[in-house]
């Protein structure tokens, strides 16, 4: 009987340690992928607040990645339709019609993501979500010079530039 309990007490130790290791070894793998992209506070807060990547390995973190990255990208597209919309200044109408192309075109972009994913072509979702953060970044550069970029559109902007980085860093891993 003695024997039982002690095996039974070494087994549930044993297998709590076990579960914290895994544990362990999932967050470092959110902080190893954030440490090696551009913007870590926003891939940490990104991933950390996804309940999605809770166990998740790379392919996973890519998965939530993409999704994250498009639906800031829809939301970041959306600001410029309104901002369009509310302009008077036929330069900032101008500027903000072309930054609704170079959104389009990264929504586009980022739809081709989870195919290439689940065909493992890493290499192809390294080539599109490139196309997809230059989209955003070519918009930033429409406000060069004055009248100045609306200040929510930069914090869109390097949001949606910060989360796309998340899956060049993992595309770059999973290519090994």
């Amino acid at each position: 009987m003695k024997l039982s309990y002690i095996s039974a007490l070494f087994l549930l130790v044993s297998l709590l340690s076990i579960a914290f290791t895994l544990t362990s070894v999932r967050a470092d793998l959110i902080s190893d992928v954030c440490s090696k992209t551009q913007k870590p506070a926003i891939c940490l807060s990104a991933l950390r607040g996804d309940s999605r990547s809770k166990g998740a390995n790379l392919e996973g973190l890519a998965a939530i990645s993409i999704d994250i990255s498009l639906k800031n990208m829809q939301s970041a597209h959306d600001l410029v339709n309104t901002l369009f919309k509310q302009a008077t200044d036929p330069k900032l109408k101008t500027r903000y019609s072309s930054c609704l192309e170079n959104y389009n075109d990264g929504i586009d972009d980022l739809r081709g993501l989870p195919a290439l994913l689940k065909f493992r072509d890493y290499s192809g979702l390294n080539i599109h979500a490139s196309a997809a953060l230059d989209d955003p970044s070519t918009c930033d550069d429409n406000f060069s010079d004055l009248p100045a970029q609306a200040p929510q559109l930069k914090v869109a902007s390097d949001k949606v530039q910060g989360i796309i980085g998340i899956i060049l860093v993992i595309s770059n891993l999973l290519k090994g």
